[in-house]
């Protein structure tokens, strides 16, 4: 075998080992519980919506600048 072939087959044995690790970590086994949803026990007023709307609003903002300053990078 040459050198050549020897570094490929064990560069390719070492990708399909991290693919492996990889999807090993990612899979979820269907004999694994569901984890259970978090109950959701309070209710905003007036002011907490209100409070919401204005976070969204600011988030927007900040991913349209983000979005804006990643583009210029092209």
């Amino acid at each position: 075998m040459q050198t050549g072939t020897r570094k490929q087959w064990w560069q390719q044995l070492g990708g399909m080992s991290q693919g492996m690790l990889f999807l090993q970590g990612h899979i979820a086994h269907s004999d694994s519980p569901l984890p259970e949803p978090a109950p959701r026990h309070h209710v905003h007023d007036a002011t907490g919506q209100a409070r919401h709307r204005e976070a969204v609003q600011r988030l927007g903002a900040r991913r349209l600048r983000a979005m804006t300053s990643l583009s210029l990078f092209r």
